[in-house]
């Protein structure tokens, strides 16, 4: 099975002392199955670039810039938004609409992603990914 981290998944790693159920489940995954999604990578940076100046940011910077970091986490297991995944995106997008819903953009592109590499979604957001296979070990 492989599985593709949420945004939130990777935020709460980096936290591990106040996530031990998620730690636990991680640590009984196979590396090769743990992939996370470049517009993860892109919310992540977003995320550290929106914070006030400061050690939180310094430190976060200094995580994501250098060799501990989620691309040196996940080398060779960030899946690209790409176009099978745009166009499963359009469909999600279109779908959800004539059903009276809005989805997330954002969300929807990791869903999409997942779905195109044949992935489970590991988020603490459940009901963002309406349609697409999910867990959450929070």
């Amino acid at each position: 099975m492989k599985y593709l981290l949420d945004t939130n998944i990777i935020s709460a790693i980096t936290r591990p002392e106040r996530y031990p159920k998620l730690i636990g489940w991680m640590s009984e995954q196979a590396d090769v199955n743990l992939f996370t999604s470049t517009m993860t990578l892109a919310e992540v940076r977003r995320g550290i670039l929106a914070l006030p100046q400061g050690r939180k940011k310094e430190t976060l910077t200094t995580w994501f810039d250098g060799p501990g970091g989620l691309e040196a986490m996940f080398a060779g297991r960030i899946l690209p938004f790409n176009s099978g995944a745009a166009k499963i995106w359009a469909e999600l997008m279109v779908g959800s609409r004539a059903k009276g819903h809005n989805r997330d953009a954002v969300d929807t592109i990791i869903a999409a992603t997942a779905l195109a590499h044949d992935c489970v979604v590991v988020t603490a957001n459940t009901r963002d990914f309406d349609g697409v296979e999910t867990l959450n070990p929070m």
